[in-house]
């Protein structure tokens, strides 16, 4: 607990992380348009990216077998059936009104990463 006793009797600090991870593919998630970092803004766009009436998102295959493979790797659950959403809210960088995502039912939950094991810093070790 903290050096010093500010916390409110009957409250336990929580702290939760919302981690992003970048899956190494050569093509975007919902379009073929090239995926490389570095590159110079809106240079590397499709139909797809623009919103452009008519045009439909198709699912990267090697991104979702990659992602099954770090579910796999950090013990999560895999979903059966994925479902995409659609976010919709106006952001300068984003013509067509909406992102793809997985809110409510996303491919994989529940995974672990162990960051290390732990210690009371308090305690010695004798050799």
């Amino acid at each position: 607990m903290a050096q010093n006793d500010t916390i409110v009797k009957g409250w336990q600090p929580v702290i939760g992380l919302e981690v992003h991870v970048q899956i190494l593919t050569n093509t975007k998630l919902f379009s073929p348009a090239k995926n490389k970092f570095g590159e110079a803004a809106n240079t590397l766009v499709d139909l797809i990216d623009m919103g452009l009436p008519g045009v439909l998102p198709v699912l990267n295959e090697s991104a979702m077998i990659q992602g099954i493979k770090f579910g796999l790797a950090t013990s999560a659950k895999i979903a059966k059936t994925m479902i995409f959403d659609r976010k919709n809210y106006f952001y300068p960088d984003l013509p067509k009104g909406y992102q793809i995502t997985q809110l409510h039912f996303p491919i994989l939950k529940d995974g672990v990463v162990d960051i290390g094991e732990k210690k009371n810093k308090n305690s010695s070790s004798s050799s």
